[in-house]
């Protein structure tokens, strides 16, 4: 699998302006840890990446790195917890307002598909997990589930069983990512991805159409989530 390109690790938008020199100094330790993982995750994968590794491009010793973190693992759950957080956020701020539960599995979906432009690392992170069926569950939790058994209660929906077209439409979305980061597909690959997954859905083809390819509400502007959990 090709590596993404070369991405430069910010860590500015993670460190509070609050407390004392020593918090802030390791809210940067921590915050710097986090953004080369999740680059170096991106790049070469999460199995081969070491924490030696991630703690030489962070200039962070070995040893310092599990007053941060126990494993890499640990690390890996928390980046994901942390940047999940943060497009859950965006994802449901975006869709806020929206009643037809087909239009707002077209804007996930959408919104979803624009990580590939938008944050590449992110996006790389996502293709490198390989278990494709986990992107949508990892990306939106509950609420893929929610959408689906939603739109079969109001009759929107039509599907054999609701897990395995959850998971296929996972399985596509994880793969339209790659194709988009790979410059395999054209700038419209978000709507023609939304309009599948809502034919998978049994959505008529005119009106799935109609909708996947209706102008995308705005992306908003939110402050970070609050951290949870870790170490300082």
């Amino acid at each position: 699998m090709p590596a993404p390109p070369a991405a430069t690790i910010s860590t500015g938008d993670a460190i509070s302006p609050g407390g004392d020199r020593t918090q802030r100094r390791k809210a940067r330790t921590r915050a710097a840890l986090l953004a080369t993982a999740r680059h170096l995750f991106a790049v070469q994968g999460v199995e081969p990446t070491t924490i030696a590794q991630i703690a030489e491009r962070a200039d962070v010793a070995v040893g310092s790195f599990y007053n941060y973190f126990d494993t890499k693992d640990e690390l890996l759950a928390v980046l994901l917890r942390e940047t999940l957080d943060q497009q859950l956020a965006q994802l449901e701020a975006r869709r806020a307002g929206v009643d037809d539960v087909a239009e707002a599995v077209s804007i996930a979906h959408r919104h979803l598909v624009g990580l590939a432009t938008r944050e590449p690392d992110w996006a790389w992170l996502l293709v490198r997990l390989e278990v494709p069926h986990r992107v949508t569950n990892l990306v939106m939790g509950d609420a893929a589930t929610r959408d689906l058994l939603r739109g079969i209660a109001d009759g929107r929906f039509s599907v054999a069983k609701a897990q395995l077209a959850l998971q296929a439409s996972g399985g596509a979305l994880r793969a339209v990512i790659h194709s988009v980061l790979l410059g395999e597909l054209g700038e419209h690959a978000d709507s023609e991805h939304a309009e599948g997954v809502l034919r998978s859905f049994g959505v008529p083809a005119r009106e799935a159409a109609e909708i996947a390819w209706r102008a995308l509400p705005e992306l908003p502007e939110l402050d970070p989530p609050p951290r949870r959990g870790g170490s300082t």
